[in-house]
């Protein structure tokens, strides 16, 4: 995690590609996002069963009746992301109620959380892996200087599809955190 061990971005997700649902690349840029992080990678196997699954549900996955104009994407086999042009009809409450709700009980058919909002999910250069660390304790390293300026940090807080390409990994100085630990 220190400064002087420079990781590329793009590299850091060697534990699993990336994975995309048939109309990623349709999408507008502009196309609102959801971001859910598994609290491990996911196998291969998995992989593959997330696949068919949100596939179906996005066909399926209606607001007032219409259809939403959706797709997703898996980096390094853990963060999902769902993203919707909002140019077709907008998701509404009960409509990313059912998604969440979908994706929870996938999670328990598969032993994986994707819910835990209170945690930070960094690359550990000293192991070359991802790791989860509870909010609390990841602000106690940053103090302590374990996790530094270079740190790479998913960003969950992304909003957008651009936002998957440039900012889904950043360094911790380039993130949100950055701005809180001033």
């Amino acid at each position: 995690m220190q400064a002087s061990q420079s990781i590329n971005e793009a590299e850091v997700w060697k534990e699993g590609e990336c994975i995309e649902g048939t109309t990623w690349s349709a999408l507008p840029s502009t196309s609102r996002v959801w971001l859910y992080t598994a609290d491990r990678v996911l196998t291969a196997e998995e992989q593959d069963g997330l696949r068919a699954a949100i596939e179906t549900f996005l066909l399926e996955w209606v607001a007032h009746g219409q259809s939403l104009q959706a797709s997703w994407r898996l980096e390094g086999g853990r963060c999902l992301v769902i993203a919707l042009d909002e140019r077709s009809p907008n998701a509404t409450g009960c409509s990313i109620d059912t998604s969440v709700r979908w994706l929870q009980a996938l999670g328990e058919q598969m032993g994986v959380d994707w819910m835990n909002r209170n945690t930070v999910t960094y690359f550990n250069t000293n192991a070359s892996t991802w790791e989860d660390m509870p909010l609390a304790s990841f602000w106690a390293a940053r103090k302590a200087g374990v996790v530094d300026a270079n740190t790479l940090v998913v960003n969950a807080v992304v909003v957008r599809k651009v936002e998957c390409d440039s900012t889904l990994v950043c360094t911790f100085q380039n993130s949100w955190h950055d701005t809180m630990w001033r």
